[in-house]
């Protein structure tokens, strides 16, 4: 026997609910936006569903998407429908429960990107008729931005630490639902991402990302750190004190700069295929390799004779260039500009500087001396010109890297 309710999405929305069982929960059904503001049903969104406060039932919406209402379906034994009392959440968990007015769930600490959208958000609503009036329960940040790059992935993180993610708990005795994270060994972080795809190629226009979130205050403020293509990251710091409240977007407006880095770790190559060779000829050579999907390469040039002042393997996790202009050419990135070198030392000396022509030590850039084991070190690019080449030098003494970052902007 089929039983129907009526529901609708939204803050004080009503949503229209007929009951239906659906044996497998497949993947959490996804919400979209009309006019950025409104949620409405899309065909397959799930719901958890509590009888008289007994276990929990999937029902499903399958009506047409982009509806503000419709009905949810479950099969049933009997008309169930103004008899008693129905509760239920948004998305569908299968390991949700119920005891009196509070609900228990997990807010996941990766949520699904949809264009336009938000992958994850947490509503409830209780019933004893046949209209279920859903109200959120989560607070939405959306972040727009513009500018240049690829966006991979949005990430928000307290600046006091605070949790984020984890086993929630939702009372819905007053008029507003009142969520709490119950965990204190939750997820400090949120992701927003799609596997391993690019959410978004940014330009001129604002792109948006919604991410869901347990309402709170942040004392601190928060971090949104967004991670492009190529796995480099740009922040955007948010001062505090920030108060999310239940139904209510806080946005956050961002320009990328379209900065994107090569990481080469030298102690364990870890991010480049193949790795590389533990030994290299004294007369130079090419090592290409992959990172983030693209193929690079880093050529090698030593210059001065003999056998001991090049090759990586010498010193164990050590890249080590020998002196008298020996020279690294980095690689081109087409459309970016470099703008910045970046290396961990692991042995004291050498005079390493950038060079245009890898041979002309007058177009020195930012040349450093007197090189710490341990220690970080930038030279950073006066004027980045698109596609120029550049080359990682050193005049005297042996540069030993453990690590060297190459930072490209894009133009």
């Amino acid at each position: 026997m089929l039983a129907a309710v009526s529901c609708q999405k939204g803050a004080n929305a009503v949503k229209t609910v007929t009951e239906s069982l659906e044996v497998n929960p497949g993947v959490l059904s996804k919400v979209s936006l009309i006019d950025d503001v409104n949620a409405a049903w899309n065909t397959g969104d799930q719901v958890s569903v509590f009888y008289e406060g007994g276990s929990n039932e999937l029902w499903q919406y399958n009506g047409p998407d982009g509806e503000m209402k419709g009905t949810i379906t479950h099969e049933g034994s009997s008309d169930r429908v103004g008899t008693g009392r129905f509760v239920a959440m948004y998305p569908y968990y299968r390991s949700a429960t119920i005891s009196g007015d509070v609900i228990t769930a997990v807010m996941p600490a990766v949520q699904d990107y949809r264009p336009s959208s938000f992958g994850w958000a947490l509503m409830v609503s209780s019933t004893t008729g046949n209209n279920l009036a859903f109200k959120y329960a989560s607070a939405f940040v959306r972040v727009s931005l513009y500018g240049k790059g690829n966006v991979k992935s949005v990430m928000i993180k307290g600046n006091s630490n605070e949790v984020l993610a984890g086993p929630v708990s939702v009372d819905i005795s007053g008029d507003t639902p009142v969520a709490t994270l119950t965990s204190a060994s939750g997820s400090k972080t949120l992701t927003l991402k799609k596997g391993y795809d690019v959410l978004e190629e940014l330009g001129n226009s604002e792109k948006h990302f919604w991410i869901a979130m347990i309402p709170g205050t942040f004392e601190n403020g928060f971090t949104i750190t967004v991670t492009q293509e190529s796995g480099s990251t740009e922040e955007f710091p948010v001062s505090g004190p920030v108060t999310l409240n239940a139904g209510e977007v806080f946005c956050v407006h961002g320009f990328m700069m379209g900065l994107d880095n090569i990481t080469v770790d030298f102690t364990s190559t870890t991010g480049i295929e193949p790795a590389f060779p533990k030994s290299i000829s004294t007369s130079g050579g090419t090592h290409s390799f992959i990172y983030a999907g693209n193929t690079y390469s880093l050529e090698f040039h030593p210059v001065q004779s003999g056998t001991a002042s090049y090759g990586y393997g010498m010193y164990e996790g050590t890249m080590l260039i020998g002196r008298n202009n020996s020279w690294i050419k980095l690689p081109v990135r087409q459309g970016y500009a470099l703008t910045e070198v970046e290396f961990v030392s692991s042995g004291a000396g050498g005079s390493p500087y950038l060079s245009v022509s890898g041979t002309n030590p007058s177009e020195a850039s930012n040349k450093l001396t007197s090189l710490s084991p341990g220690s970080t070190y930038c030279m950073t690019v006066a004027n980045p010109v698109k596609n120029r080449q550049y080359y990682l030098m050193v005049t005297s003494g042996n540069l030993r890297m453990q690590k060297l970052t190459m930072k490209y902007q894009k133009k």
